[in-house]
Protein backbone atom coordinates (compact mmCIF):
# COMPACT_ATOMS: atom_id res chain seq x y z
CA UNK A 1 0.00 0.00 0.00
CA UNK A 2 1.94 3.07 -1.15
CA UNK A 3 1.35 6.44 0.21
CA UNK A 4 0.33 7.70 -3.27
CA UNK A 5 -2.35 5.50 -3.52
CA UNK A 6 -4.05 5.29 -0.76
CA UNK A 7 -7.97 5.55 -1.12
CA UNK A 8 -9.92 5.97 2.01
CA UNK A 9 -13.29 4.44 2.67
CA UNK A 10 -15.60 6.32 4.87
CA UNK A 11 -18.41 4.89 6.55
CA UNK A 12 -21.16 6.21 8.65
CA UNK A 13 -23.85 4.74 10.70
CA UNK A 14 -27.23 6.08 11.64
CA UNK A 15 -27.05 4.44 14.48
CA UNK A 16 -30.71 3.28 14.73
CA UNK A 17 -31.47 7.89 15.21
CA UNK A 18 -28.83 7.60 17.63
CA UNK A 19 -26.90 9.70 15.62
CA UNK A 20 -29.11 10.45 13.21
CA UNK A 21 -31.42 12.56 15.02
CA UNK A 22 -29.14 15.05 15.35
CA UNK A 23 -26.47 14.83 12.39
CA UNK A 24 -28.09 14.86 8.88
CA UNK A 25 -25.85 11.81 7.86
CA UNK A 26 -26.45 12.32 4.21
CA UNK A 27 -25.00 16.36 4.20
CA UNK A 28 -22.38 14.68 6.11
CA UNK A 29 -21.56 12.12 3.24
CA UNK A 30 -22.13 14.73 0.47
CA UNK A 31 -19.05 16.74 2.02
CA UNK A 32 -16.86 14.04 3.07
CA UNK A 33 -17.45 12.77 -0.59
CA UNK A 34 -15.60 15.71 -1.84
CA UNK A 35 -12.80 14.93 1.18
CA UNK A 36 -9.17 14.69 -0.61
CA UNK A 37 -8.29 10.87 -0.72
CA UNK A 38 -11.63 9.97 -0.26
CA UNK A 39 -13.24 7.19 -2.45
CA UNK A 40 -16.38 5.83 -1.51
CA UNK A 41 -18.52 7.82 1.43
CA UNK A 42 -21.29 5.22 2.78
CA UNK A 43 -23.87 5.37 5.36
CA UNK A 44 -25.99 2.30 7.13
CA UNK A 45 -28.45 2.16 9.80
CA UNK A 46 -26.32 0.12 12.28
CA UNK A 47 -22.81 0.10 10.26
CA UNK A 48 -21.73 -2.55 13.36
CA UNK A 49 -24.60 -5.20 11.31
CA UNK A 50 -23.51 -7.89 9.23
CA UNK A 51 -24.71 -5.22 6.14
CA UNK A 52 -22.57 -2.67 7.42
CA UNK A 53 -19.47 -4.83 7.81
CA UNK A 54 -20.22 -6.74 4.32
CA UNK A 55 -20.13 -2.98 2.71
CA UNK A 56 -16.36 -2.28 4.35
CA UNK A 57 -15.03 -5.66 3.49
CA UNK A 58 -16.82 -5.74 -0.45
CA UNK A 59 -14.85 -2.11 -0.84
CA UNK A 60 -11.54 -3.87 0.66
CA UNK A 61 -11.53 -6.89 -1.89
CA UNK A 62 -12.76 -5.04 -4.91
CA UNK A 63 -9.69 -2.67 -4.36
CA UNK A 64 -11.80 0.48 -4.32
CA UNK A 65 -10.13 1.41 -0.98
CA UNK A 66 -7.11 0.67 1.39
CA UNK A 67 -7.85 2.98 4.22
CA UNK A 68 -11.15 2.87 6.19
CA UNK A 69 -12.49 5.30 8.66
CA UNK A 70 -15.81 4.29 10.73
CA UNK A 71 -17.74 6.98 11.76
CA UNK A 72 -20.37 5.59 14.29
CA UNK A 73 -20.47 4.95 18.24
CA UNK A 74 -17.69 4.93 20.63
CA UNK A 75 -14.37 2.60 19.62
CA UNK A 76 -14.56 1.16 22.90
CA UNK A 77 -17.68 -0.48 21.13
CA UNK A 78 -16.79 -1.48 18.27
CA UNK A 79 -13.05 -1.29 17.02
CA UNK A 80 -12.73 -5.05 18.00
CA UNK A 81 -15.55 -5.47 15.04
CA UNK A 82 -14.43 -3.28 12.17
CA UNK A 83 -10.42 -4.41 12.86
CA UNK A 84 -12.29 -8.27 12.11
CA UNK A 85 -14.04 -7.20 9.66
CA UNK A 86 -11.10 -5.62 7.79
CA UNK A 87 -8.68 -8.84 8.44
CA UNK A 88 -11.67 -11.06 6.77
CA UNK A 89 -11.29 -9.16 3.71
CA UNK A 90 -7.50 -10.53 3.30
CA UNK A 91 -5.96 -6.64 4.95
CA UNK A 92 -4.31 -5.09 7.20
CA UNK A 93 -6.51 -4.00 10.34
CA UNK A 94 -4.09 -1.09 11.74
CA UNK A 95 -5.54 0.57 8.57
CA UNK A 96 -8.51 1.84 10.40
CA UNK A 97 -9.18 5.23 12.10
CA UNK A 98 -12.34 5.75 14.08
CA UNK A 99 -14.79 9.00 14.48
CA UNK A 100 -17.11 9.08 17.34
CA UNK A 101 -19.97 11.09 16.26
CA UNK A 102 -22.03 9.74 18.85
CA UNK A 103 -20.92 10.51 22.56
CA UNK A 104 -18.77 13.55 21.11
CA UNK A 105 -21.50 14.90 18.32
CA UNK A 106 -25.11 13.50 18.70
CA UNK A 107 -25.26 13.33 22.46
CA UNK A 108 -24.12 16.95 23.00
CA UNK A 109 -24.95 18.83 20.03
CA UNK A 110 -27.98 19.20 17.95
CA UNK A 111 -28.42 20.62 14.48
CA UNK A 112 -26.40 22.50 12.25
CA UNK A 113 -23.86 22.44 14.62
CA UNK A 114 -23.80 18.58 15.49
CA UNK A 115 -23.54 18.31 12.07
CA UNK A 116 -20.76 20.51 11.29
CA UNK A 117 -18.88 18.67 13.89
CA UNK A 118 -19.58 15.65 13.12
CA UNK A 119 -17.91 16.23 9.88
CA UNK A 120 -15.05 18.22 11.44
CA UNK A 121 -13.67 14.87 13.20
CA UNK A 122 -14.44 12.71 9.85
CA UNK A 123 -11.98 14.69 8.03
CA UNK A 124 -9.32 15.23 11.58
CA UNK A 125 -9.71 10.61 11.15
CA UNK A 126 -9.52 11.20 7.09
CA UNK A 127 -6.33 12.86 7.38
CA UNK A 128 -4.70 10.81 9.61
CA UNK A 129 -6.00 7.35 8.01
CA UNK A 130 -4.05 8.82 4.81
CA UNK A 131 -0.57 8.10 7.20
CA UNK A 132 -1.66 4.99 8.25
CA UNK A 133 0.59 2.08 7.86
CA UNK A 134 0.09 -1.21 7.78
CA UNK A 135 1.58 -2.82 11.16
CA UNK A 136 2.56 -6.09 12.32
CA UNK A 137 1.84 -7.26 16.47
CA UNK A 138 4.88 -7.71 18.13
CA UNK A 139 5.83 -10.05 21.37
CA UNK A 140 7.70 -8.17 24.12
CA UNK A 141 8.93 -9.73 27.84
CA UNK A 142 6.69 -8.07 30.67
CA UNK A 143 8.35 -8.55 33.62
CA UNK A 144 6.58 -10.32 36.28
CA UNK A 145 5.95 -7.42 38.89
CA UNK A 146 3.36 -4.72 39.44
CA UNK A 147 3.53 -1.57 40.65
CA UNK A 148 0.02 -0.50 42.84
CA UNK A 149 0.74 3.66 43.78
CA UNK A 150 -2.17 4.14 46.51
CA UNK A 151 -2.28 2.24 49.47
CA UNK A 152 -5.97 2.60 49.97
CA UNK A 153 -8.71 -0.54 50.24
CA UNK A 154 -8.58 -0.65 46.50
CA UNK A 155 -5.08 -0.48 46.40
CA UNK A 156 -4.36 -2.91 49.09
CA UNK A 157 -7.25 -5.35 47.68
CA UNK A 158 -5.46 -5.17 44.30
CA UNK A 159 -1.92 -5.88 45.82
CA UNK A 160 -3.50 -9.19 47.33
CA UNK A 161 -5.08 -10.29 44.57
CA UNK A 162 -2.71 -10.08 42.16
CA UNK A 163 0.14 -11.17 44.92
CA UNK A 164 -1.85 -14.05 44.97
CA UNK A 165 -1.44 -15.06 41.78
CA UNK A 166 2.06 -15.51 41.97
CA UNK A 167 3.46 -11.87 40.65
CA UNK A 168 5.62 -9.77 42.98
CA UNK A 169 4.27 -6.67 44.22
CA UNK A 170 4.98 -3.15 45.18
CA UNK A 171 2.61 -0.95 47.25
CA UNK A 172 3.36 2.51 46.95
CA UNK A 173 1.70 5.30 49.46
CA UNK A 174 2.74 8.85 50.03
CA UNK A 175 0.87 8.65 53.37
CA UNK A 176 2.88 7.54 56.36
CA UNK A 177 0.04 4.57 57.34
CA UNK A 178 -1.97 2.44 54.99
CA UNK A 179 -6.05 2.62 54.55
CA UNK A 180 -6.70 5.75 52.82
CA UNK A 181 -9.87 6.93 53.55
CA UNK A 182 -10.78 3.92 55.93
CA UNK A 183 -8.86 5.27 58.72
CA UNK A 184 -11.62 8.04 58.85
CA UNK A 185 -14.67 6.01 58.77
CA UNK A 186 -16.63 4.66 61.71
CA UNK A 187 -19.37 1.32 60.48
CA UNK A 188 -19.79 0.69 57.15
CA UNK A 189 -22.76 -0.11 55.18
CA UNK A 190 -24.59 -2.11 54.66
CA UNK A 191 -24.25 -4.36 57.32
CA UNK A 192 -22.58 -2.10 60.25
CA UNK A 193 -18.93 -3.24 60.54
CA UNK A 194 -16.19 -1.42 61.88
CA UNK A 195 -13.96 0.12 59.39
CA UNK A 196 -11.12 0.02 61.58
CA UNK A 197 -11.65 -4.15 62.06
CA UNK A 198 -12.06 -4.50 57.95
CA UNK A 199 -8.66 -2.38 57.95
CA UNK A 200 -6.99 -4.43 60.85
CA UNK A 201 -7.89 -7.80 58.99
CA UNK A 202 -6.50 -6.60 55.36
CA UNK A 203 -3.11 -4.94 57.15
CA UNK A 204 -3.01 -8.32 58.78
CA UNK A 205 -2.43 -9.61 55.27
CA UNK A 206 -0.69 -7.42 53.35
CA UNK A 207 2.30 -6.54 56.15
CA UNK A 208 2.55 -10.51 56.30
CA UNK A 209 2.17 -11.43 52.50
CA UNK A 210 6.08 -12.07 51.34
CA UNK A 211 5.45 -11.48 47.80
CA UNK A 212 4.41 -7.48 48.45
CA UNK A 213 7.22 -4.96 48.83
CA UNK A 214 5.42 -1.49 50.84
CA UNK A 215 6.92 1.54 50.48
CA UNK A 216 5.03 4.70 52.97
CA UNK A 217 5.78 8.21 53.02
CA UNK A 218 7.07 8.65 49.40
CA UNK A 219 6.58 10.11 46.20
CA UNK A 220 7.31 9.32 42.97
CA UNK A 221 10.03 11.99 41.22
CA UNK A 222 9.93 9.94 37.47
CA UNK A 223 8.27 6.99 35.49
CA UNK A 224 10.44 6.04 32.21
CA UNK A 225 9.72 3.05 30.23
CA UNK A 226 6.79 1.02 27.70
CA UNK A 227 4.14 -2.03 28.57
CA UNK A 228 5.63 -4.78 30.36
CA UNK A 229 8.92 -2.51 31.20
CA UNK A 230 8.74 0.26 33.25
CA UNK A 231 10.72 1.91 35.85
CA UNK A 232 9.95 4.33 38.65
CA UNK A 233 11.83 6.61 41.23
CA UNK A 234 10.88 7.46 44.51
CA UNK A 235 12.11 9.29 47.37
CA UNK A 236 11.20 9.16 50.98
CA UNK A 237 10.63 11.69 53.16
CA UNK A 238 13.67 12.92 54.93
CA UNK A 239 14.28 10.39 58.11
CA UNK A 240 15.96 11.92 61.68
CA UNK A 241 18.51 12.53 59.87
CA UNK A 242 17.01 14.79 56.99
CA UNK A 243 17.95 12.35 54.53
CA UNK A 244 15.88 11.38 51.42
CA UNK A 245 16.09 7.63 50.22
CA UNK A 246 16.13 7.00 46.33
CA UNK A 247 14.74 3.89 45.44
CA UNK A 248 14.33 2.73 41.73
CA UNK A 249 11.71 0.06 41.10
CA UNK A 250 11.35 -1.56 37.70
CA UNK A 251 7.78 -3.32 36.67
CA UNK A 252 6.10 -4.79 34.34
CA UNK A 253 2.71 -3.31 35.21
CA UNK A 254 1.47 0.15 37.05
CA UNK A 255 -2.16 -0.06 38.90
CA UNK A 256 -3.36 3.57 39.73
CA UNK A 257 -5.61 3.44 43.01
CA UNK A 258 -5.02 7.13 44.11
CA UNK A 259 -8.78 7.24 45.69
CA UNK A 260 -10.57 10.41 45.89
CA UNK A 261 -10.90 13.95 47.19
CA UNK A 262 -13.92 15.19 49.26
CA UNK A 263 -15.63 18.27 47.60
CA UNK A 264 -15.99 21.53 49.49
CA UNK A 265 -18.69 23.82 48.44
CA UNK A 266 -17.82 27.13 48.53
CA UNK A 267 -18.80 29.90 50.60
CA UNK A 268 -22.67 30.50 50.45
CA UNK A 269 -23.15 27.02 47.96
CA UNK A 270 -26.23 25.12 49.04
CA UNK A 271 -25.89 27.42 52.11
CA UNK A 272 -21.99 25.99 53.26
CA UNK A 273 -20.36 28.33 55.21
CA UNK A 274 -23.50 30.64 56.32
CA UNK A 275 -25.44 27.79 58.01
CA UNK A 276 -23.90 25.38 60.76
CA UNK A 277 -26.36 23.07 60.08
CA UNK A 278 -24.86 22.35 55.91
CA UNK A 279 -21.82 20.13 56.40
CA UNK A 280 -19.96 17.81 54.29
CA UNK A 281 -20.50 14.02 54.64
CA UNK A 282 -16.99 13.78 55.51
CA UNK A 283 -17.64 16.04 58.46
CA UNK A 284 -20.88 14.10 59.25
CA UNK A 285 -18.93 10.58 59.18
CA UNK A 286 -16.60 12.37 61.48
CA UNK A 287 -19.10 13.52 63.84
CA UNK A 288 -20.65 9.83 63.58
CA UNK A 289 -17.38 8.19 64.32
CA UNK A 290 -16.88 10.88 67.41
CA UNK A 291 -19.87 9.69 69.01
Amino acid sequence: MSERNQNIGVYICYCGGNISDHVDVEEVRNRVEKMPGVAVARTEMFMCSDPGQEMIIEDLKSGKIDRVVVASCAPSLHETTFRDAIKRAGSNPFIYEHANIREQVSWVHHGDTATDKASILIASATAKAKLLKPLEPIRVEARKHTTIIGGGVAGIKTALDIAQKGIEVTLIEKAPILGGQLNNLDRLAPFGEKASDILQELLDQILNHKGITIHTDCKIEDVTGYVGNFSLDIVTKPDNNNINKKITIDTGAIVMATGSVSYIPFDGEYGFGRHKEVITLKDLIHILKEN
